[in-house]
């Protein structure tokens, strides 16, 4: 007797179920993209984390009927999963004894990445919390790594419910070094999208490789040395490894480490070599001083006198040492995740001064004007161009700010200005910059003619979306 049953290429059904997969992304996307939008973000997330509990609820009790049918003990291993196995990239791994399953390949988050605001998207992966829950309350999944939080891959692995300690926390060290060495960090530094390997590192551009240092310091030390100080943490067992691999091959590459910024990271995989030797380690730094209210009543000044200037004393210069402190001011500014892509660009002439577009026209010839631009390429290294591009303008934007109240507390006047597309590309163009190297926005600085009048604002409540009782 003939089957009826037709059969297709396995590569077709591969097509077939990741075009499924498109479509219940977008589906999962237009919903909590208007539940937040209808709701606000804090009541939206509520009612998208109580949709996947309840979906994972269902499924889980389905698995359950199943497992019971056929007599088997719930166990995670008699888990019926529904999805289609061709359309994730999966490795079940070992990690000290622990079988975990690793997902190099999500469609879900493959797409989300293009369309959703990460964090929303990542609410959807709670659904595999709710399905062992509802599957065996004695068991639960958990979520080492995910794809969504920035990491290379998902690792999952489901464990007895109240056994907290991650993996990775499972350590003993090793009786002679005090420590466990790792294969995969070792030799290799993680970043958003891939990994790079010690050959990478060694011809990678040392602008980028010493901002993967100072990221890597601040992930896998900063964030999580002082909760383990505090004992609210576990330590890692490869805590510090991947800075320690980048400041090895900073070194082999025979680039100068006594910067500032260096030294900072040097600090850290420090105490990071000492937790690792179970030695206990303290931060000796003191507490920030509570201002006195004398000190409090410079601070209102400062940021509440200051004001946008554009007229100017004409030919009154300011000094070298007057625009360095300004522009100091503008380096010390907050940095997402310790980048420092910030760059400057000074123009005293007043004719290339003119090359610089302004919404307000700026009399040229009667200030100096900065230039803040980013350096892409710091971005690119970690794949945060793809993730967080806007961050690179927030660092710019605190430069500017911090640069015009001091230029203000110095007795000049400055405005921030903004620039176009095409007004940037054309700056670009007429000072030879670097295709990396982007404009984002610029101040003019100079002696005031005038002193205007400063702007009010609207009152605090009236800016006070929600106010969490």
């Amino acid at each position: 007797m003939k089957s009826t049953e037709e059969k297709i290429p396995k590569q077709e059904a591969l097509c077939q179920i990741q075009a499924a997969l498109r479509r219940a992304a977008l589906l999962y996307h237009c919903f909590s993209k208007t539940l937040v939008e209808e709701y606000g973000e804090e009541r939206g997330e509520e009612l998208i984390r109580k949709a996947i509990d309840e979906y994972g609820a269902s499924i889980g009790g389905e698995a359950r009927k199943k497992a019971q049918k056929k007599g088997l003990s719930l166990t995670p291993e008699n888990f019926a999963s529904d999805l289609p196995d061709i359309a994730w990239e999966v490795e079940s791994v070992v990690i000290d004894g622990e079988e975990r399953v690793r997902v190099h390949h999500c469609p879900l988050a493959a797409e989300w990445h293009d369309w959703s605001d990460p964090k929303m998207a990542r609410l959807y992966c709670y659904v595999d919390q709710a399905k062992i829950k509802a599957y065996n309350p004695d068991y639960e999944y958990i979520h080492i790594k995910n794809i969504l939080d920035g990491d290379p891959y998902c690792e999952l692995a489901i464990r007895k419910t109240g056994e907290e300690e991650i993996a990775e926390n499972r350590f003993v060290p090793d009786e002679k070094s005090g420590d466990v060495p790792d294969s995969e960090t070792d030799d290799t530094v993680r970043w958003l999208y891939g990994r790079y390997t010690r050959d990478d590192l060694m011809t990678m551009d040392s602008v980028c490789l010493r901002a993967l240092f100072r990221e890597r310091i601040h992930h896998t030390i900063e964030v999580d040395l002082y909760p383990i100080i505090l004992g609210k943490k576990r330590m890692r067992p490869n805590l510090g490894r991947e800075p320690e691999l980048i400041l090895d091959v900073w070194r082999k590459r025979g680039f100068p480490e006594n910067e500032p910024d260096l030294e900072w990271g040097k600090t850290y995989i420090e105490m990071a070599k000492k937790l690792r030797g179970g030695h206990n380690v303290t931060v000796s730094e003191p507490d920030p001083p509570v201002f006195s209210e004398k000190d409090m009543e410079v601070v209102k000044k400062l940021i509440w006198e200051r004001r946008s200037v554009r007229d100017w004393i004409p030919g009154k210069e300011i000094p070298d040492e007057t625009i360095e402190q300004i522009l100091e001011a503008g380096r010390a500014a907050p940095t997402g995740c310790n980048l420092e892509i910030v760059r400057f660009v000074v123009i005293r002439d007043p004719k290339d001064a003119k090359m610089v577009w302004s919404d307000i026209p700026t009399p040229t010839d009667s200030c100096i004007l900065i230039v803040v631009c980013y350096d892409k390429r710091v971005y690119e290294t970690l794949g945060h161009d793809r993730l967080i591009p806007h961050n690179q303008l927030y660092d710019c934007a605190a430069a500017a700010d911090h640069m015009c109240l001091v230029a203000h507390a110095l007795g000049l006047g400055a405005v921030w200005l903004t620039r176009t597309e095409k007004t940037a590309q054309i700056f670009k163009e007429k000072f030879h910059l670097p295709d990396y190297m982007e404009p984002a926005l610029h101040i003019a600085v100079g002696w005031p003619a005038i002193h205007t009048i400063k702007s009010q604002r609207m009152p605090l409540e009236e800016m006070i979306v929600k106010r969490k009782v």
